[in-house]
């Protein structure tokens, strides 16, 4: 009977991971039509291709047994990564977010259980230097085809309409130029270390082509202007001479070498970024002003994990902590509307996700399995070995300031799974049984099968896309039917409703838009927007006489429940003001608009607070919040709103004072010379 090392199924499970594999570099949705183009093509290919690594595993196991498992505990600290992950996303507030994970990332459970069967392929299937040449080949293949494509963005050449600017800061194929920086913080360590060390085959051309790899990483680190790429650069000069010393020895002629290297590398690296958009960065990375949003995020981050200290609020769950521990200067320092869905660190992202346990589960791992790749895998296979250890240093070191990636964050699993496959001992396990030709059909087709479904996920985003685009051209009927198929599709996500209620409240259908917004809550109670649509689709019905909801009470309790949610978020208080303003709450809209104001500074809060002012009959609280806005922040137009309020009372003096200091705001300020005859001054 066939042996392992010499079945064909062991081969095809290396294919099927390298393929894999590849294509999480390389898959995008080409047509840009979906709201999340990368990772979602990305999560949905990498989620068909598990279902055929899971029948090709249920047949090795019928054939061979449990005989092909290497026998070894780190299988133990791969199943502790799981068991928590599960436990955090059973004990989640949103537990459908914390099983698939936050749109637009998909890094949840299901994200850990694709991980856990590519690490079992690997540990299992990979026993020959050629496996891994294979998977090594694909890698340094599809990262110089994601650096032409950067090349191409920046020229300006990008042939595909992306929403965002790929020319300023090119994002490759990974979507972001951060995440985009952390693939190439993971692959300039082991180009430059097959540069030095490889004595193989082809020895030469490979060494050749690995430092044009590693150059043009360099350069392309550059132009993308990542500054946790200086991590990766730091982390390559460190850990490739120390492998050089490991596997060379640390002779006087080895330590001369290395001297020398490295300080090439320093200086050529230094001039090739010099002159780039990462250079001109540098000077910002010490400096705690241009690094205040990331600060203020790592604090929301220690926040969630105090909250929520053993379990977190569920793996790729931050979305979910962020409102409730946004630090007050978000607002300010970052501008409104912005929502982190990751804590920029993967200490504190594993914290605030999944406690106290996820940390030591991690940490444990990245411990156990660098060491056994140290003691055993570098004994064993010295240059696979000593590649998978750099890019594994490069990875963590750069996720120390990184946001993760379905893109990237498949490393340290295809990492742990080499360290396990090196300690296998039993090569020719014999099979046990053989399998009927229609048996293994059958496992291929069903996997085949299980993984189209990952589809229907991929025809909703672009459907909800589509819906926006008519939403915003104001097509509503287009957008009601595109909408309705996006929920129908995958009901799940409640930016769907979301999109569905947008496209009612368009085609004034308030009723049924005050419907979608309510299943879109009902998904997401953390996300604040949606209450304060809420609140706006029932304000609408108030208005045309339909109290069927609870009437204006009902909407701007909506839309005050969307700005306790998240109180640091100018937006909400905002949608509060203009609810409470369209049904003569004018008291409410004046508070709502000056809560605004305290957190950001926009002139057309400014703008909402004096007109909601001029029309509330209480004007001893108009004055009061009047002057708070003031004394957070102060202009021409809130001065003479203020001076207005006051003359309203009598007080001449205090109208006239504040309208000489509009004046002094904006000398011309037509307002302000009214309000000061109108005092008497």
């Amino acid at each position: 009977m066939s042996t392992w090392d010499r079945s064909w199924f062991r081969a095809a499970i290396v294919l099927v991971v390298t393929i894999k594999i590849a294509g999480l570099v390389l898959i995008i949705d080409w047509t840009g039509r979906t709201t999340n183009p990368f990772d979602l093509a990305k999560s949905l290919y990498s989620r068909s291709l598990e279902w055929v690594l899971v029948a090709l595993l249920v047949l090795v196991f019928l054939r061979w047994g449990s005989a092909v498992v290497p026998r070894t505990r780190l299988h133990f600290f791969i199943a502790a990564i799981v068991v928590v992950n599960l436990s955090a996303a059973l004990a989640a507030p949103q537990p459908y977010l914390a099983a698939y994970g936050t749109q637009g990332r998909y890094l949840g459970l299901t994200f850990i259980v694709d991980m856990a069967v590519l690490y079992l392929a690997i540990a299992i299937a990979f026993r020959r230097p050629r496996d891994w040449a294979i998977l090594l080949v694909a890698l340094a293949a599809s990262v110089a085809v994601s650096l032409a494509y950067a090349s191409v963005q920046y020229a300006g050449l990008d042939p595909l309409p992306w929403s965002t600017n790929s020319q300023a800061r090119p994002f490759s194929l990974i979507g972001n130029p951060n995440t985009y920086g952390h693939l190439l913080s993971v692959a300039l360590a082991p180009a430059a270390a097959t540069a030095i060390l490889y004595a193989g085959r082809w020895r030469w051309p490979i060494r050749v082509g690995a430092a044009l790899l590693a150059c043009g990483i360099v350069i392309v680190d550059g132009i993308v202007a990542t500054r946790g790429t200086l991590l990766g650069l730091v982390s390559a000069m460190i850990v490739v001479p120390i492998l050089f010393l490991r596997l060379r020895g640390s002779t006087p002629s080895n330590l001369a070498r290395v001297g020398v290297g490295l300080a090439l590398a320093i200086a050529g690296s230094a001039i090739t970024i010099s002159g780039t958009p990462l250079g001109a960065r540098v000077g910002s990375v010490f400096s705690i002003t241009a690094n205040l949003d990331r600060l203020l995020v790592w604090e929301a981050a220690a926040r969630a994990f105090a909250a929520r200290p053993v379990l977190g609020y569920g793996p790729d769950s931050f979305v979910v902590a962020w409102p409730a521990v946004r630090p007050f200067a978000t607002a300010s320092v970052v501008g409104p509307g912005i929502i982190a869905d990751s804590a920029h660190d993967w200490v504190l992202q594993s914290a605030a996700t999944t406690g106290a346990l996820g940390v030591a589960a991690s940490v444990a791992a990245l411990v156990v399995f660098s060491s056994v790749l140290i003691r055993h895998g570098i004994q064993r296979e010295p240059f696979v070995a000593g590649v998978i250890l750099v890019a594994l240093a490069g990875y963590w070191a750069h996720a120390l300031v990184s946001v993760g990636t379905v893109g990237v964050d498949w490393v340290p699993w295809v990492a742990y799974g080499a360290a396990a496959a090196l300690t296998a001992t039993d090569l020719h396990a014999k099979a046990l049984r053989g399998l009927p030709v229609p048996l293994v059909a059958a496992c291929v087709a069903l996997s085949i099968a299980a993984g189209a479904v990952g589809v229907r996920a991929l025809d909703a985003n672009r459907d909800s896309w589509r819906a926006r685009e008519a939403t915003d051209l104001r097509q509503p009927a287009q957008a009601i039917d595109l909408a309705t198929t996006a929920v129908a599709l995958d009901g799940g996500r409640a930016d769907y409703w979301n999109e569905l209620g947008r496209a009612y409240f368009a085609a004034l259908r308030w009723s049924e838009s005050a419907g979608a917004f309510d299943e879109a809550t009902r998904r997401a109670p953390h996300e604040a927007t949606y209450r304060s649509n809420l609140g706006r689709a029932l304000a609408q019905m108030a208005i045309k006489g339909d109290a069927s909801r609870g009437g204006p009470d009902a909407a701007i309790e909506a839309a005050r429940q969307g700005a306790e949610i998240d109180p640091n978020e100018p937006l909400t208080h905002i949608a509060l003001a203009q609810v409470a303003g369209s049904l003569g709450r004018s008291d409410v809209a004046l508070s709502a608009a000056v809560d605004a104001i305290v957190l950001f500074h926009d002139p057309a809060y400014d703008a909402l607070a004096a007109t909601a002012a001029s029309q509330t009959t209480d004007t001893a609280l108009a004055r009061r919040e009047l002057e708070r806005a003031v004394s957070a922040r102060e202009s021409a137009r809130l001065r003479v709103a203020l001076g207005n309020v006051a003359l309203r009372q009598g007080d001449r003096n205090a109208a006239l004072e504040s309208a000489r200091r509009a004046l002094a705001l904006e000398p011309n300020n037509a307002d302000a010379q009214a309000l000061v005859r109108a005092a008497g001054g």
